[in-house]
């Protein structure tokens, strides 16, 4: 007779095989996790597609964008799904819809939605339901429900949105060009550039015609707005032409920015406009602002290009260079808006921009100054420079949010004292509080800490 194995032994390697099998899927599942979470955070923080992203940095692009992106796809269709189901009321029919939406005892907030739905699901008995009561309502109810259509992002019901544009109330027409640029395609944007071409239209549509574009983002909208300032710098919507096309990537706009700036006829405000508006554009905009902001012969355009450099998303680590235009600025205004570029800086040579500070006449670029300083002893209240600021700067502070500055000027004050946040400063603002006339007291008392 053969005695076999125990049944138990025989099982113990099956066994370690499973746990083991079982030990790396959960691993990879937390490598993967991790991996998910340091890339959308990295992409964020770091793009991978700037132009001045380092190897490993692109390199990391291959893996980090398309985790990024489906991560991004996955959390917006759910988002958006749950959004929807609530205003389609998948609940209800078509039929029961239509009915709901027609009946006028149904109130009007409750019947937008509805019209939400109607658009959403494209029945022609539904967007014929629309179209009667589109053609009855007062027209803010129907500028309403015109960019209500449009938001459901519909091509099928672009169709249909055409003919607003030419409505006699300007509401409407700019309710349908907003939908209608939710929706999006190139045809919309070869009809904003006609209405934004269109000399003898309406201002207010020209206005919105050229914010669609620069929402659009696309390639024909891009060529529409260079397009139109091509043909009419001088239009009074140019302005809002300039912001949009500020709204793209550097790289696609510089060269129009560059010659915009260039030419000699380019009126001064327009200059300024330019300026201001890559302060929405993309990081590599950066260092073209600095440039002008040192060398342009224009102080408002120097000041201009300082401020939209210190709120472009991408100019968050330029301290030093800021720091280093203020020391040969000749003008106050500009080393003003210099300082306040420096708000949002991680790194501030704070030993280089005292003396500057310290040499400031003007009230309004000294307070700027102050607030720089303040914000950098507000991370770090252990620096050396706090004692500084509790001893000479915090008096000063007090004083001139009490005396007979501008309102501007003593509520700034103020603002820096709440940045640094020291035990001087509050005690600073609550003697403000007690002694400075509104709304600079009320500031002082917001910036107040409970103390233990």
């Amino acid at each position: 007779m053969i005695i076999g194995r125990p049944r138990s032994l025989s099982c113990a390697p099956m066994r370690q095989r499973l746990l083991w099998l079982g030990g790396a899927l959960v691993g990879l599942s937390l490598l993967t996790g991790t991996m998910v979470l340091f890339s959308a955070w990295s992409e964020q923080r770091f793009p991978s597609d700037e132009v001045n992203a380092s190897l490993l940095t692109r390199v990391r692009g291959t893996l980090t964008k398309p985790i990024v992106r489906a991560v991004g796809r996955q959390i917006q269709r759910r988002m958006r799904s749950r959004v929807e189901a609530r205003r389609l009321m998948s609940g209800l029919t078509d039929e029961e819809a239509i009915a709901l939406f027609l009946d006028e005892r149904t109130g009007l907030s409750e019947r937008r939605v509805y019209a939400y739905r109607l658009a959403a699901t494209g029945s022609p008995q539904g967007i014929a339901a629309l179209r009667a009561v589109l053609e009855t309502a007062p027209p803010e109810d129907r500028a309403f429900i015109v960019q209500l259509i449009g938001s459901t992002g519909n091509h099928a019901v672009k169709k249909h949105l055409w003919p607003f544009l030419d409505d006699t109330d300007e509401r409407v027409a700019r309710a349908a060009i907003r939908g209608l640029c939710t929706i999006g395609g190139s045809d919309v944007a070869t009809r904003l550039a006609r209405i934004l071409a269109d000399a003898q239209g309406p201002e207010t549509l020209r206005v919105e015609a050229a914010l669609g574009l620069g929402q659009m983002g696309t390639a024909a909208a891009r060529a529409a707005l260079i397009d139109a300032l091509t043909r009419d710098p001088q239009a009074p919507a140019a302005t809002q032409v300039l912001d949009s096309l500020g709204r793209f990537r550097f790289a696609q706009v510089g060269a129009t920015f560059e010659e915009i700036l260039a030419r000699p006829d380019t009126p001064s405000d327009f200059r300024v406009a330019a300026v201001e508006a890559l302060g929405h554009s993309s990081e590599d905009a950066v260092p073209f602002l600095l440039a002008v902001a040192s060398d342009d012969a224009s102080a408002d355009v120097r000041a201009a290009a300082a401020w939209a450099s210190g709120v472009n998303p991408g100019g968050k680590r330029i301290g030093p260079r800021l720091v280093e235009l203020a020391e040969r600025e000749p003008e106050a205004d500009v080393r003003r808006r210099l300082y306040e570029a420096l708000l949002p800086q991680a790194e501030i040579p704070i030993e280089r921009l005292l003396p500057t500070i310290g040499s400031e006449h003007d009230v309004a670029a000294r307070v700027a100054g102050f607030n720089a300083v303040g914000g950098a002893v507000g991370r770090d209240q252990s620096a050396p420079v706090a004692a500084l600021f509790d001893a000479d700067i915090v008096p000063e502070l007090e004083r001139i949010a009490t005396s007979e500055n501008s309102l501007n000027v003593r509520m700034r004050a103020v603002f820096a004292l709440r940045r640094a946040g020291t035990s001087a400063a509050q005690d600073a603002l609550t003697t403000i509080a007690t002694t400075a006339r509104p709304p600079v007291a009320v500031a002082a008392r917001h910036g107040l800490r409970v103390r233990n």
